[in-house]
């Protein structure tokens, strides 16, 4: 088999400039309803307390900052309640609030944040969030607190006899003498109701999930098309017209994005459904056949894929899974040398794609895995009387990110992917050129990446 040598030069340097600014504010007309549904669809009350530790002023500053940004809750605040307080104090502290944060700085490793039950202060769990300088920490608690908070404060709820400050009057005489005779059995189960723990609530104090995600920036991209059982290959010395091609290093811009409709006004299930997208194109890249020879053949690169199809998730927590189907195309070319006697063949995949995904959050750090197939249904110009002429082919994609978050909206991604099809050529037709003949191919493509995520919560 002939040596070959086939280069890629970038031409420009790769620049990542990658800024989104999508932030448009939805603004909802709503209707004043009877009192009853008012209460109903009212935010839920919470209570920032005291915070102990170095810089635990700077700290509790920041959470409360960043709850009332969130904007699902009533936030109020009041050192009254103290980290290492009984139960009954966070209660009788909580004014109505449905829950109680109180916190612990530790220096060099982060806050301790305790959600308690507003009803009755019991413990509901301990969030932990990192940063081991007062700095990063007021970063992280702006970036992951809401979203590290919301299952615990979706578990909290105010005492029944418990009213808010517009409610609030006082005791009449007549109150006290209704108390006074109230029967004795019924005067206990009133108590024990009081003390009974917080039912957990109904999916509206979920998590609150993203709406709109995008992301886009530049990705490094390898490409290797090899040959299998080739004439050459068994049986040395034999000719052939196959030299494998290999693509060193290619830039790429790519972006890709997911938008859930329901999710704009709903927290329901329908809200988990969305539409996602994705496009991808090589650019300043050319290879060369043949280099530094009197046969050498430059060739422009083409290179590029889209893809658009439907997305189900299933939010656990802060964590996220994903199953993802639709359709998409993939093409690679090579322009230039003799077209009625090409030495590379082109390839134009055209799929049906299905995956399953993941996204883990811990803190300001997020790990991102996916793993699918693609249902080949057109390979291009490699199927063809010249080439092959029953080509089939049948894929494999698998890769994995980590991401860091800059804000609530921005994430910085970086990640790496891998896209293999597997060619069979048989059966070879009886006329074929034994010089072009192979038993399959193995077409690879693997590349790194660095990127910006926005994402747009409900």
């Amino acid at each position: 088999m002939r040596k070959t040598r086939v280069t890629a030069r970038t031409l420009i340097g790769l620049s990542l400039g990658v800024t989104v600014a999508l932030s448009t504010p939805i603004v909802f007309a709503k209707e004043k309803k009877p009192a009853a549904s008012a209460k109903k669809n009212e935010k839920k009350r919470v209570l920032v307390g005291g915070f102990d530790g170095p810089k635990s002023d700077q700290a509790r500053k920041a959470v409360i900052a960043a709850l009332k940004d969130d904007g699902e809750y009533d936030v109020s605040d009041s050192e009254d309640a103290k980290p290492g307080a009984s139960d009954k104090a966070y209660a009788k502290a909580s004014g109505g609030a449905a829950a109680v944060l109180v916190g612990s700085v530790k220096k060099g490793k982060g806050l301790t944040l305790s959600v308690h039950n507003g009803a009755d202060g019991a413990l509901i769990q301990d969030v932990e969030i990192k940063g081991d300088s007062p700095a990063k920490l007021s970063k992280n608690i702006d970036s992951t607190l809401a979203v590290s908070v919301a299952d615990a404060i979706a578990q909290t709820k105010a005492s029944d006899a418990a009213a808010s400050d517009e409610d609030e009057k006082p005791a009449t005489k007549k109150d006290d003498e209704d108390e006074d005779e109230k029967p004795a059995a019924k005067k206990d189960e009133d108590e024990k109701k009081d003390e009974e723990p917080a039912a957990p609530t109904s999916s509206d104090d979920s998590p609150s999930l993203s709406a709109l995600e995008l992301e886009a920036g530049l990705r490094a991209e390898h490409r290797s098309f090899d040959y299998h059982d080739t004439p050459a290959m068994l049986f040395p010395g034999q000719p052939t017209k196959l030299p494998s091609y290999t693509l060193p290093l290619g830039p790429a811009f790519y972006i890709e994005g997911t938008i859930y409709p329901l999710a704009f006004g709903s927290k329901g299930a329908a809200a988990n459904f969305g539409i996602t997208g994705s496009y991808e194109t090589l650019f300043a890249t050319k290879s060369v056949y043949l280099e530094g020879t009197p046969q050498e053949i430059q060739y422009k690169t083409h290179s590029s894929q889209f893809f658009i199809g439907l997305r189900g998730r299933i939010p656990v927590a802060v964590h996220e899974f994903g199953l993802v189907a639709g359709y998409g195309q993939h093409a690679f070319s090579l322009v230039g040398g003799d077209p009625t006697q090409p030495n590379f063949p082109d390839v134009s995949y055209k799929f049906i794609r299905l995956s399953a995904d993941a996204r883990l959050r811990f803190d300001a750090v997020t790990l991102g895995v996916h793993v699918g197939t693609r249902l080949v249904s057109g390979v291009g110009s490699i199927k063809s009387d010249y080439w092959f002429a029953n080509a089939k082919a049948q894929s494999f994609e698998a890769g994995a990110s980590l991401g860091y978050s800059l804000s609530r909206q921005f994430d910085l991604i970086a990640g790496v992917d891998l896209l293999r099809y597997a060619f069979d050529f048989n059966p070879i037709p009886d006329n074929m050129d034994p010089a072009l003949v192979a038993g399959g191919a193995v077409d690879e493509y693997i590349s790194g990446s660095l990127g910006l995520r926005y994402t747009l919560r409900n």
